[in-house]
């Protein structure tokens, strides 16, 4: 079993990357962890929203691997506490014969098909987020998840 977060783009903020892969080496201590970067698209002169969502869907699609339990982490899912995602996430490592894979779009957002691949969704808040800061709180849940899993205090 592995967890793969899979964002569009760079960091473009140093202190954010930091945080992430702070997390996800603490992570990695329980469970493989691993941080797979797509290409961002170029948004142009005239920024196409749809165009750029699909350009990066299709490379996410890309980066999952056919075995992968992909979660989409979008605002319309189902809100969890801290404690709901752990248990959550402990059945889906279950049902993963590969790994768990978590999906964050880039500035312009996920592209509506990628909601097919989706096994879940998970909402990281229902307050937008910068993307940046969605791959950091995604990376601290799922260090904390794993952490409680494990049975480590880690804390509230």
């Amino acid at each position: 079993m592995k967890i793969r977060l899979l964002f569009v783009g760079k960091s473009d903020d140093a202190e954010y990357a930091r945080g992430v892969s702070r997390y996800v080496e603490r992570t990695s201590r329980f469970v493989p962890a691993e941080v797979v970067i797509v290409r961002d698209e170029k948004p142009g002169a005239k920024p196409d929203g749809a165009r750029i969502r699909k350009a990066e869907g299709g490379r996410l699609l890309a980066a999952l691997n056919p075995r992968d339990f992909a979660v989409l982490c979008d605002a319309s899912g189902r809100e969890r506490t801290s404690e709901e995602f752990a248990r959550e996430l402990r059945g889906w490592l279950d049902q993963s014969p590969s790994s768990v894979a978590f999906l964050v779009g880039g500035a312009f957002g996920l592209d509506p098909a990628l909601r097919a691949r989706a096994r879940a969704i998970l909402p990281l808040s229902r307050m937008t987020l910068p993307h940046q800061l969605a791959r950091l709180v995604l990376a601290e849940q799922v260090y904390r998840a794993v952490a409680t899993l494990k049975g480590v205090a880690y804390s509230k």
